[in-house]
C-alpha cells in the first residue's frame, strides 16, 4: 500500500476511536450506518490534509490555523454545536473555541498526524494528488453533510451567528494562506522529530479512549445531534484538555514544533 494511504488510514482509525470513545460500542447497534459515514468523512478529510502537508511542508501551527476552516464547517453543518445554547451573538463560543482548538486542532489534527507519520513515515517527494482526485475527495466529503443532517437534532443557526461563523472561516483561510511556507522552505524536507512526551500521550490516549468506548456505556444521552455516553464524554473532555496543555508545554519546553 502506498505510504500516503497508510498515513490516511492510521489518522482515520485514530479519529474513529476518538469518536467511539464517547459514542461507545453500544452506538454501533443504535446507529449502524454511522461508522461508514464517519469513516468516509475522516478518510477524505485526512487525504486532503496529508496532500497539503506533503506538498507545502506544513508544520503544526499551520494545521492549528487550518483546523478553524474545516472545524467551523463541521461545527455548523454536522454537529450544530456552534449554535447550541447558551448563545452570545448567535454562537456558543465556549463550544466553538474548545472543539476547534482542543479537539480539531490539538488532538484530531496535530496529534493525529504525529501518530500517523510516526508509524508510517511520509515520502516527502511523492507526487501530489491530481485535480480529479481532489474533486472526488471534496465531493465525497461534502456528500456526508446531508447524511449527517438526516439524523436530525442539529441546531440551526441564526442569521447573525451564521454570518459571524462565515467571517471566521474566511479569516482562517486568509491567515493560512498568508503563513504558507515560501518556495525556499518548501524545497527542504522536514526531519521527523520523535518526542517521548507525545509518544506517552498517544499510548495513554489510546488506552483511555478504548476503555471509554468499551466500559463506560451505561449512561447514553442525546447531546445535540449526537448519541454519546455521559461518563465517557466527561472523561474524554477532561483528558483532551490535559493533552492540549501537555502538548503546548512540550512545544514551549522543546522550543520546537511538533512533527506532523
Amino acid at each position: 500500500m502506498d505510504g500516503m494511504w497508510k498515513i490516511v488510514l492510521i489518522a482515520t482509525a485514530f479519529n474513529l476511536l476518538f469518536e467511539y470513545s464517547m459514542r461507545g460500542i453500544n452506538n454501533l447497534r443504535t446507529q449502524p450506518i454511522l461508522p461508514l459515514i464517519l469513516f468516509t468523512t475522516y478518510f477524505t478529510l485526512f487525504a486532503m490534509l496529508e496532500d497539503l502537508i506533503a506538498q507545502y511542508r506544513l508544520k503544526d501551527y499551520h494545521l492549528m490555523v487550518m483546523a478553524f476552516s474545516y472545524g467551523i464547517v463541521y461545527q455548523c453543518l454536522v454537529s450544530g454545536a456552534a449554535f447550541a445554547s447558551p448563545l452570545f451573538l448567535g454562537i456558543n463560543w465556549t463550544s466553538v473555541l474548545f472543539v476547534i482548538t482542543v479537539w480539531w486542532g490539538a488532538v484530531q489534527t496535530v496529534m493525529t498526524f504525529y501518530l500517523a507519520n510516526r508509524l508510517a513515515p511520509r515520502d516527502w517527494n511523492r507526487t501530489g494528488l491530481s485535480k480529479k482526485a481532489w474533486t472526488t475527495l471534496l465531493s465525497l466529503n461534502g456528500l456526508m453533510v446531508p447524511l449527517f443532517q438526516r439524523y436530525g437534532g442539529i441546531p440551526k443557526g441564526t442569521g447573525l451567528g451564521i454570518a459571524i461563523m462565515f467571517l471566521i472561516l474566511i479569516s482562517s483561510v486568509v491567515v493560512f494562506w498568508k503563513i504558507l511556507p515560501d518556495k525556499e522552505e518548501r524545497s527542504r524536507i522536514p526531519e521527523f522529530r520523535k518526542d517521548r512526551v507525545m509518544d506517552l500521550l498517544i499510548v495513554l490516549t489510546i488506552i483511555i479512549f478504548t476503555i471509554c468506548a468499551i466500559v463506560f456505556t451505561f449512561d447514553p444521552v442525546k447531546r445535540g445531534a449526537s448519541n454519546v455516553n455521559q461518563t465517557s464524554t466527561r472523561i474524554v473532555v477532561t483528558w483532551t484538555i490535559v493533552i492540549a496543555l501537555a502538548m503546548l508545554a512540550e512545544r514551549v519546553h522543546s522550543q520546537s514544533s511538533i512533527s506532523v
